[in-house]
């Protein structure tokens, strides 16, 4: 089955500009979360001639949230969904229930061609530490739901396992 594309920027609903920037940037995003997730064994490699490995393993469930540049500014923060008036299960209550093992949370540059900072977060971690919003905003630019708004600074260190940014040191 073919789906049409539709061009970014091209005002179909919010949640179909999110998903646009998702398709455009999926391949880098296979690569960020590849790169993270699956490492060379360099053990099997000198010593058993195994260059690389692949593992049946238990699926790694990630959402993913890439904003504009307009809110780059917030790069400190990051939102999730809080509530809908239609009483669909939002991300928030989804992170909650454990149906996703990290986020991955980026911002893209003014032009849309990069991503110019993301962090990936273990949501286990953020699960357990039972945080509350700094701030419930409404979302825009259409008010079709609420978006909570955490501060990284409010999470334990291990939350954070993976920052990249064109202002960051690593």
């Amino acid at each position: 089955m073919r789906v049409k594309k539709e061009k970014v920027g091209q005002h179909t609903g919010m949640k179909s500009l999110d998903m646009q920037l998702e398709y455009k940037f999926a391949k880098i995003i296979k690569a960020i979360l590849g790169n993270q997730f699956i490492t060379k064994d360099i053990e099997a490699d000198e010593q058993q001639g195994t260059d690389f490995l692949i593992y049946t393993i238990k699926p790694l469930r990630v959402a993913v949230r890439l904003r504009r540049y307009d809110y780059y500014k917030y790069k400190d923060d990051f939102t999730i969904r809080w509530s809908r008036p239609s009483g669909v299960k939002t991300e928030y209550q989804k992170i909650k229930e454990g149906l996703v093992d990290y986020i991955l949370y980026g911002f893209l540059d003014n032009d849309e061609k990069e991503i110019i900072y993301y962090f990936i977060g273990d949501l286990k971690i953020f699960r357990n530490a039972n945080i509350n919003p700094y701030k419930i905003v409404p979302n825009k630019p259409i008010h079709d739901s609420d978006m909570a708004v955490f501060r990284l600074q409010d999470f334990p260190v291990e939350f954070i396992i993976k920052q990249y940014g064109k202002d960051i040191r690593i």
